[in-house]
């Protein structure tokens, strides 16, 4: 074949249609109702991500320990040991806290001095018998390090449910009691462990009372409703057309937890003036979602003079030998064919003719090619000459036009690919989209009266990963 023209991205999508216009899969009317069907069927996945507010969740829990203090200094009950052998008080004094997020969670990490008091059932009564680190925090007080680790879970309602337990309580200071010197720091690190997770579920429930996603959630949603600049110069635009939203777990975002919502939507590609934005309200959450990856297929077309023009720039000057004499391809025209292809050839040189040809296209995706299978061609004015020429010649004219009718496009489908992911990596109002197109293929094209119709189809990933703070009021 001749030299392969070069084309700039704002022809990009017209050259990617023509090139292929030897391929032709369906009658015009039936194509386009079975894109229009393909395009209803199948649906896309993609995640949104929203962060989780971690810092009003790391307050709550870093003041569990004085909300605990308070409560056991309130009620001033003993704590029985050991079946009731022996009973211990303890206060807290005033520590140091810190909290991080690391996998999805946050932790929760406290140290603070603490004081005991001892006693044991004395006829019947409680008696006290001796005590550490009562009279300030830096005067005989042991000291633990508690660390905390909160995971969350997504409920109804765009909710968020806190689940916390108590990961490490350590010693790091005795504590003395002042008659027998017995340390009491391993005792007040169990008894504290115990009560601290018996608090934390009622901590949980208040910290999930603190956080709603659902105003940053319907801030996305309404995004994901507007249609997206993919080309200027061509006028290509999607349209994501989100339709339902299930929970998609927590996952870590630039290291803060976010909550992550399984979108299913059936996205298209028009082509033109910006399409009208869509103001469907959220839907409620589904109870689980399915990713079946983010995929959408689109048709582009073009009209019939520019891929007649595509059409020639790619075939016409060909010229090769049959071993008797040359021949030079020096016209080409489309024309509808049913399921195939239909190519009216003009050759010059040694068969000066004109050839109905007739075939069916095959995308070779692992060569990045289109293929002509099953080909075959009629004389379209038959001569006493042309006959003869036809009965010797048919077959090894037939092979060569078949074996030259092999279109490369892998070039092209990677530049419209480049394209495509570009326009899907923007920032939107509520945070930044971020799209990957792993595949990009040819699904069908269809050769009509007026124009030529191309589908193409894409396969990849889709996310939005929300800005911090989203919807807050």
């Amino acid at each position: 074949m001749g030299g392969r023209r070069r084309f700039d991205r704002k022809s990009l999508f017209c050259f990617s249609a023509a090139i292929l216009s030897l391929c032709a899969t369906a009658p015009a009317a039936a194509a386009g109702s079975d894109t229009a069907r393909h395009q209803q069927r199948d649906a896309s996945s993609m995640t949104i991500h929203v962060p989780i507010p971690v810092t009003a969740l790391a307050e709550q829990y870093g003041n569990i320990h004085q909300t605990l203090v308070a409560h056991r200094s309130s009620s001033r009950d003993w704590v029985a040991l050991g079946g009731g052998t022996g009973f211990l008080k303890y206060r807290i004094w005033p520590g140091e806290q810190s909290s991080r997020t690391i996998e999805g969670r946050l932790l929760s990490q406290s140290s603070f001095s603490f004081g005991v008091e001892y006693a044991k059932q004395i006829k019947g009564t409680v008696t006290k018998i001796a005590d550490c680190g009562q009279q300030d925090a830096t005067t005989g007080t042991g000291r633990l390090s508690v660390t905390l680790a909160t995971t969350f879970s997504q409920g109804q309602a765009y909710t968020l449910l806190p689940a916390s337990n108590v990961t490490a309580v350590e010693a790091t200071r005795p504590c003395l009691l002042s008659e027998q010197g017995v340390d009491t720091a391993p005792l007040m690190a169990q008894v504290y462990r115990s009560e601290l997770q018996g608090t934390l579920p009622t901590i949980d429930r208040k910290a999930a009372a603190l956080v709603t996603l659902k105003p940053a959630v319907t801030h996305i949603w309404n995004d994901l409703q507007e249609p997206l600049l993919l080309d200027e110069a061509e006028g290509l635009w999607l349209q994501l057309n989100p339709e339902a939203i299930g929970p998609a777990g927590v996952e870590s975002l630039s290291g803060t937890p976010a909550a992550g919502y399984g979108v299913t939507a059936r996205p298209t590609v028009v082509r033109g003036t910006k399409p009208l934005s869509r103001h469907l309200p959220l839907p409620d959450l589904r109870s689980q979602f399915h990713d079946d990856g983010f995929h959408v297929a689109f048709a582009l077309q073009v009209p019939i003079e520019e891929a007649n023009q595509r059409l020639r720039e790619a075939v016409v000057g060909q010229e090769w030998s049959l071993g008797v004499g040359t021949i030079k391809i020096v016209g080409a025209t489309l024309y509808p064919l049913g399921n195939q292809v239909g190519v009216e050839l003009t050759l010059r040189g040694l068969l000066p003719l004109t050839l109905r040809l007739k075939g069916t296209p095959a995308y070779d995706e692992s060569a990045g090619r289109i293929l002509f299978r099953d080909v075959d061609y009629t004389i379209k004015e038959r001569t006493p000459a042309t006959d003869l020429a036809e009965e010797w010649l048919h077959e090894p004219l037939r092979d060569e036009l078949a074996g030259r009718l092999v279109l490369p496009i892998r070039e092209e489908l990677d530049l419209m690919r480049q394209a495509l992911e570009k326009g899907l990596n923007r920032n939107l109002t509520g945070g930044r989209l971020r799209g990957t197109v792993r595949r990009l293929s040819l699904e069908a094209l269809t050769v009509q009266t007026d124009s030529l119709s191309v589908r193409f189809n894409t396969e990849g990933t889709l996310h939005y990963d929300a800005h911090a703070g989203i919807g807050a009021p």
